[in-house]
């Protein structure tokens, strides 16, 4: 065992809690963004547009940045549905 996976279930769910809990996911030139800020709507913007496969490939980015240095996050299946899913593979 390289890692207690209960330290990665903390480190991905309070990564989780902290940055997406409760926020829609948003491309950084949303045009519904001013409206969202002007209501005081929590909302979590991306570089990118935010499908399945950039929203997996993100949170590879960002898990692997939060874990030690060895420990490899080696795949991230994010589902749109119960049928449908997008995994990044680095």
């Amino acid at each position: 065992m390289v890692v207690d996976f209960s330290a990665i279930k903390r480190v991905v769910n309070g990564w989780i809690d902290a940055n997406l809990d409760h926020r829609m996911i948003l491309h950084k030139d949303d045009p519904v963004l001013p409206m969202l800020k002007q209501q005081g709507e929590p909302f979590f913007l991306m570089d990118v547009n935010p499908t399945a496969e950039n929203i997996a490939f993100y949170f590879q980015q960002k898990i692997s940045a939060s874990l030690s240095s060895d420990v490899r996050v080696s795949e991230v299946t994010v589902w749109e549905t119960d049928k449908q899913s997008a995994t990044y593979r680095p």
